[in-house]
């Protein structure tokens, strides 16, 4: 990766997203934080790449001297952070608990979890749901679990609809009767399909448990979480900070990490690249402590570290505003590059383009027999939502300047 172009106010971004920074890293922080950078922007910045707890320990441990209002926001949003954390934590126990008695068993990823792995503290981490991982023949009785709590889905289905679902999908939202409470239910990691989605063998045949309170939260083992953390990184385009953050710092707190492991399975035809896309930001901005060895694959690969520049300095990058982009950020040129297998790109396409949703099921009820109509339904749908695309704005500048 090139050297990144940053102000002062990116460079404190920067050195807010790792958890232990080195002293000159501090000596830098602190010296960033007491100059006349905009104090709002950074806090703002923070939050935006859920790393905004990481700063205000950070604040903390520096200059106690440093103004009092943007200082009381920073610890007001940690404080909230953890109260929700542990009351979200309380509630995965619950819903283990319910699962387990249910005869369904469930593996908690990311939230929590990810937490405790990453930071050893829940209170360093921002999340928005609980996430759990059930087997497809058991997605029923979880659903039903999760119903008798006072969960439901965004969209209620008829058992045809349901079984499509299943086949179609790899994951439904919950959203609890408060209004507040979301679980986000998977029976697989990825969409199926593509030559990196992850199955139920080599490392992800692998269990672990995470010690969260008096409770052992039962998850994926160590390397398929940082396998996972990196293709779900690399599907959201690595438009956070805080997901590098979360890599870069499992890395350094998991020191049995399996390496060899970890290589092995992302030297499968079309996984390779995704994973050494996410490596090397981690790495590179936040100096993950990767072997050298495992570096090496990614920084041999033009592809790699082309994709890894662009990803670097659009996560500093100003919002641009005017044009919308196209609707879908999954289909973005970084992830399409980075994938190696021409049928993945096509796959890919399809799949943002033309594959109905349960947005198309419920927008033209259709028996479930008439389903491939809904192929039809979605470009439609797509079109009318976005109908101020960038090609129309295009038009409309050209005629300006006729």
């Amino acid at each position: 990766m090139r050297p990144l172009a940053l102000d002062a106010g990116q460079r404190a971004l920067l050195g807010a997203a790792r958890l232990d920074p080195d002293e000159a890293w501090r000596r830098a922080l602190a010296g960033l934080l007491a100059s006349e950078i905009e104090r709002a922007a950074l806090i703002r910045a923070a939050r935006a790449h859920g790393i905004g707890p990481l700063l205000w320990r950070h604040v903390r441990d520096a200059d106690p001297a440093l103004g009092t209002a943007w200082v009381a926001e920073l610890r007001d949003h940690a404080q909230e952070t953890a109260a929700r954390s542990l009351a979200s934590a309380a509630e995965l126990f619950a819903v283990l608990e319910d699962l387990r008695r249910a005869g369904v068993p469930a593996l908690a990823i990311k939230g929590p979890v990810s937490a405790m792995l990453c930071y050893g503290d829940m209170g360093l981490r921002t999340y928005s749901d609980l996430d759990l991982l059930v087997d497809p023949a058991d997605v029923a009785a979880a659903t039903a679990c999760l119903e008798a709590r006072g969960y439901a889905p965004p969209f209620a289905l008829a058992p045809a609809w349901r079984d499509r679902l299943l086949r179609s999908e790899y994951e439904l939202l919950f959203r609890h009767r408060d209004g507040r409470r979301l679980v986000d239910l998977h029976w697989s990691l990825l969409r199926g399909g593509y030559s990196f989605t992850p199955g139920h063998d080599g490392i992800f045949g692998q269990r672990q448990t995470v010690r969260i309170g008096s409770h052992d939260v039962p998850t994926l083992g160590v390397e398929a979480t940082l396998v996972y953390l990196l293709l779900h990184g690399a599907k959201h385009n690595w438009r956070s900070l805080g997901w590098l953050c979360d890599v870069a710092e499992l890395v350094r707190r998991q020191r049995e990490l399996d390496w060899d492991a970890v290589v092995a399975w992302s030297a499968r035809p079309g996984a390779r690249r995704l994973i050494d896309v996410g490596l090397a930001l981690a790495h590179g901005l936040l100096d993950a402590p990767v072997p050298a060895q495992v570096l090496a694959r990614g920084q041999n690969d033009d592809v790699v570290a082309d994709v890894a520049d662009r990803l670097a300095r659009r996560l500093f990058a100003a919002p641009s505003g005017g044009v919308p982009s196209l609707p879908p950020t999954r289909l973005s040129y970084p992830y399409l590059r980075a994938m190696e297998l021409a049928r993945d790109r096509l796959r890919l396409i399809h799949d943002v383009f033309l594959r109905p949703t349960p947005l198309e099921w419920q927008a033209v009820p259709l028996p479930v027999e008439l389903a491939p109509l809904h192929y039809l339904v979605r470009p439609a749908r797509l079109l009318w939502k976005h109908r101020s695309l960038p090609w129309l704005a295009w038009r409309s500048r050209a005629a300006s300047r006729s």
